[in-house]
């Protein structure tokens, strides 16, 4: 029998997309694929231990997705930044952007202003339907020179890594000097230390320490801006509510989530 996943592979992603236009039609507009939409729908897992360790990412959010491009209020962050803020990135023509586990709203909206600089990656590149093409890159190797890229974005990818140190020095190398990489992890503001995994550990003691069998380590705020020093990065933590606090707020982003800019 043919499940109901097989069926929606068979289907042409754009006319999924449509579709989802057509049925969530209405007043309000995402902020990031710009479709007019009746309403958002909820995110997080609502898991207790998130929950408590008050964990930004993984929080339970209400009416805070589109519909359409799933995009979160993480992602509203990064383009809020990169379209909005003072000194966001300046989308040069010719500027080489490197987006890593893309995502469908901020993929288009990104590569509409770079279309000649921008290229999608990931580890496993054919999760991807709303891209004609996706580089394989795995964040231990990867595929460009050293000092080619302007603008890297890394949302929410270096806690599933088996080695973040590794990782942080490849995305070092390839970015340009003065460039920026956009590197958000989930963020424990509740918990005392930071919990590191070994490879080898369980999905169900990834469960029950991390809330997600794919993830490796949680971060507190403190520990994740360390790693990022160490690695080598002059980091800024980018907060939009000190910067344009009613447009922060009339984007619906998350008050606890800052920014975190590295710069070599």
């Amino acid at each position: 029998m043919i499940s109901k996943k097989q069926i929606g592979r068979m289907i042409p992603y754009s006319v999924i997309e449509n579709g989802r236009r057509i049925i969530n039609l209405g007043p309000n507009r995402c902020r990031v694929c710009e479709t007019p939409v009746r309403s958002f729908q909820d995110t997080g897992y609502g898991f207790e231990l998130l929950e408590k360790a008050q964990v930004v990412g993984g929080l339970r959010r209400f009416a805070d997705a589109c519909p359409v491009c799933h995009s979160s209020s993480r992602e509203r962050l990064v383009w809020f930044w990169l379209s909005q803020a003072g000194k966001g990135f300046r989308f040069a023509d010719g500027a080489a952007i490197a987006h890593f586990a893309p995502e469908k709203g901020l993929t288009r909206r990104i590569s509409g202003a770079a279309p000649r600089g921008y290229t999608a990656y990931d580890f496993e590149p054919s999760r991807y339907r709303h891209l004609e093409r996706v580089e394989k890159a795995d964040l231990s190797s990867l595929p460009m020179p050293d000092e080619s890229v302007d603008l890297l974005i890394c949302n929410h990818v270096l806690e599933h890594v088996p080695d973040v140190p590794l990782a942080l020095s490849e995305i070092r190398r390839v970015l340009r000097s003065g460039g920026v990489a956009i590197l958000q992890v989930p963020i424990a503001l509740k918990l005392d230390q930071p919990i590191e995994l070994p490879l080898d550990s369980s999905p169900e003691d990834r469960i029950a320490l991390l809330g997600q069998d794919d993830h490796l380590r949680l971060y507190t705020a403190e520990s994740y801006f360390e790693t990022l020093q160490l690695a080598g990065f002059r980091v800024e933590r980018y907060d939009p509510f000190e910067d344009q606090a009613r447009l922060a707020t009339e984007w619906r982003l998350d008050p606890y989530e800052l920014l975190h800019l590295c710069y070599k």
